[in-house]
């Protein structure tokens, strides 16, 4: 019930006048990797399509309680006006409860604008690669 009335306030909010996709982009990035940071799960799952939102808090709560985020960094945003995909790189910073060592996780999202709204549809971990190429390891985080 609650993830109903996010989702229904954020689709609200997002279909004010003169909001652009991109603008809508730029703040449902922001909001998912905010959410994600300070361990709200449930709020960044209004951000997955509602046929992965279960899964989705589940895999995350389980996440939880393994590792501790320190940080996400949104280090780029692949977006042409028009499209109805985007893609964002993001770097996390996280540790796990019984290791002090903090590591750091390049991760690549692919978003999609759906019924005026965009929707986080996949995420996978990127391996730097030599001079600035990308080798990407697709392990799905959803």
């Amino acid at each position: 019930m609650r993830e109903a009335i996010l989702a229904a306030a954020i689709a609200v909010a997002s279909c004010g006048a003169g909001v652009t996709p991109a603008a809508q982009l730029k703040e449902s990035v922001d909001d998912y990797t905010r959410s994600m940071r300070w361990g709200h799960v449930e709020r960044a799952a209004v951000h997955v399509p509602d046929a992965m939102r279960s899964a989705f808090i589940r895999q995350k709560r389980l996440a939880q309680a393994q590792i501790q985020i320190h940080e996400y960094d949104v280090r780029a945003v692949e977006y042409t006006q028009g499209s109805d995909k985007a893609r964002v790189i993001i770097v996390a910073a996280w540790s796990r409860p019984s290791d002090p060592v903090v590591h750091q996780q390049m991760i690549a999202q692919e978003w999609r604008y759906r019924e005026r709204r965009w929707e986080l549809a996949r995420q996978y971990e990127v391996q730097p690669g030599p001079a600035g190429t990308d080798a990407v390891e697709p392990r799905d985080a959803l």
